[in-house]
């Protein structure tokens, strides 16, 4: 029987030519499964180009000043807004579910992978933000895949803002609903769509702060177009959690609309300074997502410890707001600073200050230039942001310093000269 398998597979390989049936021994051919040389091709037409990514390796804890390399460099391109990723009570919780419930959780969530800290972090995100029920997931972008491909069915309408993050865009290009972008601003398109009848449901999905130009999203205008055409608001509040709000609870908290946003996504793994993601709503929409999104069922559920660390953070963010304040502090006073230098900012209201640039080449320069000055800030460049428009994206942390910040600007206005 082994024997007969084997030949068929023989066989089968020879007639796709992935081996030679002249051999006397089954043998691949080399060249024909390491001939990656399209690869090489496009990764030297994007070195060519100026759009060739490689990662930065920091080789100690993170905080406003990291090593790299062996040497001390100020960090201004990390999503650790408050500080908390290598907070001692985060450690702490993190050590504590360890020595109680190990590293793994061994299974999905649907098998035996649901553990109690994964119930207690749900509990407080759903106290967090005033929502019936809230379901981890091991990522934000996981969340937002599961979230957009199966809630969104054939015969509804799907309206993404044009700046969405990728894990949205990409969700809603893979699900069954109709897909649709708009431009903030252009309330007439987005209300010309919103008012058609062809579609059983519309749902509307925006970030709250754009990720890479630091602005908010018209949420009161969305409540209101949501509300008029009886659509589905969806708020992905993964920089603003933490980081405004009543205890943290993000943008939406913040203008007072909390309560008329249908669905929170966010994330743990900028303020909260842990990793995973998250989804809150009504109890009906979490227990349907159990039952049908597949990017839940399907993978192992997020480490217990991480649970814990995260439930950790949601505390820190209620018991300490000042670590808010500092953080706006910051980010007020950088933003004047750089407009004061003639940089351009573009729209930024928040932690996250773009310094746009255009050109990709000048923008690696000049990011080269503050590495060497003692600053990582690194280069954003297109599939990330629009062609001609690659930037610093700055970010702050609540631990920054005045002195930092005010050598940051000095660095910069040297390195354009």
């Amino acid at each position: 029987m082994y024997l007969s398998q084997l030949i068929n597979a023989f066989g089968f390989l020879a007639t796709f030519g992935i081996i030679s049936p002249k051999l006397n021994f089954i043998q691949i051919e080399k060249d024909k499964l390491s001939n990656f040389d399209w690869l090489k091709t496009e990764l030297e037409l994007l070195k060519s180009n100026d759009m060739l990514r490689t990662p930065l390796c920091i080789d100690s804890a993170q905080g406003p000043v990291v090593s790299i390399g062996g040497e001390e460099k100020v960090l201004f391109c990390s999503n650790n807004y408050l500080n908390l990723a290598n907070d001692p009570v985060i450690v702490a919780a993190a050590e504590k579910s360890l020595k109680k419930f190990g590293y793994g959780s061994a299974a999905s969530r649907l098998l035996s992978g649901t553990m109690a800290p994964h119930i207690e972090l749900e509990g407080a995100i759903a106290n967090l933000l005033e929502k019936q029920a809230t379901l981890v997931f091991g990522s934000g972008f996981t969340t937002n895949q599961a979230l957009i491909k199966t809630l969104p069915q054939k015969g509804d309408l799907l309206l993404l803002d044009k700046l969405d993050h990728a894990s949205i865009m990409d969700a809603g290009q893979n699900c069954a609903a109709d897909f649709r972008t708009y431009r903030r601003g252009d309330d007439e398109k987005l209300e010309k769509l919103l008012a058609s009848e062809k579609y059983n449901r519309k749902f509307i999905i925006t970030e709250s702060i754009f990720s890479m130009d630091g602005d908010f999203a018209e949420l009161a205008k969305l409540v209101e177009l949501k509300n008029k055409y009886s659509a589905i608001l969806i708020v992905d509040e993964a920089h603003a959690l933490g980081c405004m709000g009543k205890d943290g609870a993000g943008l939406s908290s913040k203008l007072g609309l909390l309560g008329e946003i249908d669905i929170i996504v966010g994330t743990f793994s900028k303020a909260a300074g842990c990793t995973g993601g998250f989804l809150a709503s009504e109890k009906c929409v979490v227990d349907y997502l159990i039952n049908k999104a597949r990017d839940f069922i399907y993978t192992t559920a997020p480490a217990s410890a991480n649970c814990a660390a995260a439930k950790a953070a949601i505390e820190i963010f209620k018991a300490q707001p000042q670590r808010r304040q500092r953080l706006k502090e910051n980010a007020d006073y950088l933003r004047s600073r750089f407009k004061k230098l003639g940089l351009n900012v573009g729209q930024s209201q928040s932690h996250i200050v773009p310094v746009i640039i255009g050109d990709n080449k000048k923008t690696l320069e000049i990011s080269k230039k503050l590495f060497e000055a003692g600053f990582a800030a690194v280069a954003i460049r297109p599939p990330t942001v629009a062609i001609g428009s690659a930037r610093l994206r700055i970010s702050l942390q609540c631990d920054h310093t005045k002195e930092q910040i005010d050598s940051l600007c000095e660095a910069i206005e040297n390195a354009r000269k």
